[in-house]
Parts: C-alpha cells; structure tokens; sequence
C-alpha cells in the first residue's frame, strides 16, 4: 500500500518500470527536466510542438487515488531512490539465471582472482546490479571486464550482444575475448546479412543500425534484438545518439544492460547528458580514473607543458560577408585562419618536436593534417582515409621506430593502443571536447617500453586586441579561447603537473 511519503516500483519488463506514488513523484519528475541542446533547431519546437525538454520517463500522470503513475526504464530507479524512498513490489525482473548460481559462478570462476581488484568489483556489481554503467580510464582493463561478464552468461545459455562503433575499438574487443573469454563470438559487420544464430555476438553500430531500419530482413534482425540477455556496450559514452538508442529499444529482453566508457559525462557538468546515460544503462556502478592507474603505476604520468601562441595578426581583415554568416560560419573561418592556414605556427609545432623522440601530434582536421605533415620532416599523416592495411602498418613502424613522428586524427581518439609508444603527444587541434581530450590522452598513456613519463604539449590559442576590443574582437577571442579553458580545466581535474612555457 502507497503512503503518502512513499513511491511503489513495479518491473513491467526487463527494461521498464512503473512507479506509483505521491505528489513528490510527480515533482521529482518535473526536476530532473533538463533543456535539451541545440532542441531550437529542430522543427517540432519551431512549430510549437516541443518545449524543448526532456524529463525522464514516457510519461508521469496522475491516477485514481490522489497518485501519480510514471513509466520510466528500469535505469532511473537508482537515481529516484536517492532522492525519495523507493520500495519494490518484486526483485528484479525474473532474471533467466539464479542469483544463487550467479553468486556461485563468482566465487568459483578462476580466472576472476586474477583480475586486478576494481575489474572484480566491477564484474561483481554489473553481474548483482544487473543495469549500470562501469567508468574505467584508459589502461584500466575494460575489456577483460567485457569478456568475462559475455563469458558468464554464455557459459549459461544466454544470448550475448557486445556492441561498439569504431573499428579500432572493435578489434581491440576481439582480442579481448579471446584472451579472456572461452568462445569466439559471431561478428555482425560490413557484409553480414543475416543475423547469426550463435549466442555470442559483436556488433558494429552502424551495421545494426542500418540492418534494422530497412530491407526484407529487418524483422528478423529486430527478433534477433529482443533476445538478447544481456548487451554490453563500449565506448559508452556516445549511446545517446540515435544509431545507439534505436537499438537498445528493440534490446526489451536485456536483463544485464552495462555500458563502459572513461568518459562518461559529469553530472555536474552535464546534467542533461547524465540522465539520458541512466536511462540507457543504469548509474555509474564503479569508476577508477587515470590519477588512480598512475599512482598504481599502471599508466605512465602526464607532464603537461602549455605553449601560448598568438594568432591575433591571422584574423584580420574580416572577410566581407562576416556580418552576414551564421555563427558556425564564423567560427569555421576563425579555426581555418588561425590553425588550419597558420604556416608560422605550424613552424612553431615542428619546433616543439624533440629530436628522436616518438611524437604523435593530434589534429582534428584533414587539411590541417596534411599541411603540419608537409610542415615537419619525415612524419606521416594517418587519417580516416588511409586503408586499415596501411594504417596498422605504419602503426607498427611507429612501434618499431622507423616513423619517429606521426600526425594523427581523430581516427585514433579510441580503441588503439598502438599510440602508447609515443613519448611525446601535442594537442595541435586548438580545439576538442574534454571527453575527446580525455580518450587522446589515454592513448598515450600506456606504458609501452616500460616509460614512466608523457610529455603532453597543448598549444593554447590566444588572440589580443588591445584594452578596448570591439563586440566582434571578443566573440572571435571567445572562439579559440573556451575550448583552450576547458582543456586546461580538465588537467588541473585529473590532477596533473601543469608547467607553463617560457614566452
């Protein structure tokens, strides 16, 4: 019976829940609304269809009995019982395996012992928890997490989806499991047609996404969907987009739903980006950061050097249809005069190279790219473009030392460790997310060779015009320096050495 201080959950599915309570209910709701960004943009707000909010759950509506009614997925129950008591009418939602035979696969299972102590955790409460998030920096061992926790409900009969969106991190999760895990799973890539039939699978995004939205064979891939028992997915961090949420709601079976990602955003930073996480996947269960895998010397400590360059002399004069272009526009203009274009300060950055040492300086754009490639001897530019032949060939002379000096894009941000050999990484971009300036550094901090240091070399963007700047001066500083501020934010966040350079 419903008190009027007290809310009553009820498993409707293995991925829904309804919730029955009072006033506050329906207030906890209204609070946890968050502005959705760029929703100005859309057509339904334009029209006056959408408010532009999002607020958790289908719906929250009052009911007989002076109740509210919200259904919600099963991943927001940990959130709303940190703010009001929660009872459950049942346990979790009939989950096909015991809690009893789970709980003695953990204490029999041998390879468990010998993971490090927070990959036990982790598996210990993605297995308990069943829904929730697992936050592991770079080097941490996310993916024996991600075998073992497949290897589990394997082992049991149940169907295992992995999912991820990067062919770097793909392959890197199929040497995972067949390090960790006793079965090789079925591979759901470019080409693959049919859904497999085997239990365990690894999956593309794009490929999935693409397999259920059109062609004679999507009901059978939607089937194939909602058997699943359990879906893992890595690189978490990106499952709000759509590719990623239209196929987690045909994933209705998914007992065990457990996203696992170093980056996943800040409820303070992100409070919008945080909800929508929980009700993919649940709230975070464990978290071990990169200050803790250096002070367990586990990845290599980061030394950053801040090397302030000037750029003020590239932005003028403005181009004539400044005025009338949209901010996008002017921005563009303001990165490509700057950064993209900026011949002197691609000098600069070559001369910030250290003689032998292996460098990986990271861009954004292709065309910058190829001009900082052209700009310092003997280095090579990989970017999307490159054949993965030829992109794990030059990985591996990078490796051996033959390149001593590569330019990189974001191809690389995630999934590789073959960057771990850099001892030198320069953020030449001017530019990047805190998310994707924390997936970069971790692909420099592992130790390859046994190194204890990352030299990380940020080129921070300034432009000075004078005491007095007019309207447009400001706006076109602001441009170059809020991305420089949040990046710098984030080191002193994570805790490392900070030196600024000599002008």
């Amino acid at each position: 019976m419903t008190t009027p201080a007290q809310c009553v959950a009820t498993f409707l599915s293995p991925t829904e829940v309804k919730v029955v309570g009072p006033d506050s209910l329906h207030e906890w709701r209204e609070a946890q609304r968050f502005k959705v960004p760029g929703a100005e943009f859309t057509p339904r707000f334009k029209r006056h269809l959408w408010d532009g909010t999002h607020a958790p759950g289908r719906w929250c509506r009052r009911i007989p009995g002076d109740l509210w009614e919200l259904r919600a997925s099963r991943g927001i129950l940990r959130r709303l019982a940190a703010d009001l008591p929660v009872v459950l009418s049942a346990g979790h939602a009939d989950a096909p395996i015991p809690p009893a035979e789970t709980a003695k696969w953990l204490r029999t299972h041998t390879i468990l012992p010998t993971l490090r102590d927070y990959q036990q955790t982790a598996v210990r409460a993605a297995l308990t928890e069943q829904w929730g998030r697992v936050a592991l920096a770079t080097n941490a061992g996310k993916g024996a997490v991600i075998a073992l926790l497949a290897e589990f409900c394997f082992s049991h009969r149940q169907r295992v989806l992995i999912l991820c969106d990067e062919i770097a991190v793909f392959d890197a999760l199929l040497g995972e499991l067949t390090q960790w895990a006793s079965a090789q799973p079925s591979i759901v890539g470019q080409g693959v047609t049919d859904p497999p039939k085997e239990a365990l699978a690894l999956a593309m995004v794009p490929t999935l996404a693409r397999r259920i939205s059109k062609g004679e064979a999507a009901p059978a891939w939607i089937a194939w969907l909602q058997a699943q028992t359990m879906v893992l997915l890595d690189e978490a961090d990106k499952a709000t987009a759509r590719t990623w949420r239209d196929i987690l709601g045909y994933c209705g079976a998914s007992h065990w739903r457990v996203g696992f990602s170093g980056t996943f955003p800040s409820p303070t930073d992100d409070p919008y980006a945080d909800l929508r996480m929980d009700e993919l996947m649940g709230p975070v269960l464990v978290q071990q950061g990169n200050i803790d895998m250096i002070r367990r010397g586990v990845s290599a400590r980061p030394d950053v050097v801040l090397h302030r360059y000037d750029v003020t002399n590239t932005l003028s004069p403005l181009p004539h249809d400044w005025y009338g272009a949209s901010g996008p526009a002017r921005r563009r203009w303001v990165f490509e005069q700057a950064i993209v274009n900026n011949f002197a300060r691609h000098d600069y950055i070559a001369s910030l190279i250290r003689p032998d040492t292996p460098t990986a300086v990271i861009i954004n754009r292709i065309d910058h790219g190829e001009a900082l490639a052209a700009t310092i001897p003997g280095s090579v530019f990989l970017d999307g473009s490159a054949e993965p032949a030829y992109r794990t060939a030059t990985l591996e002379r990078f490796q051996r030392g033959e390149v001593r000096v590569l330019v990189v894009s974001k191809i690389l941000d995630r999934g590789t460790n073959r960057l771990g050999t850099a001892a030198d990484l320069i953020f030449a971009s001017g530019e990047g997310s805190t998310r994707q300036t924390l997936q970069r550094i971790g692909r420099g901090l592992r130790r390859a060779g046994g190194k204890e240091f990352l030299r990380l070399v940020d080129i921070v963007d300034s432009a000075d015009f004078g005491a007095s700047p007019s309207k447009t001066e400001k706006r076109i500083a602001t441009y170059l320096h809020s991305a420089a501020r949040k990046r710098v934010g984030l080191y002193h966040r994570e805790q490392f050495e900070i030196e600024v350079a000599a002008a």
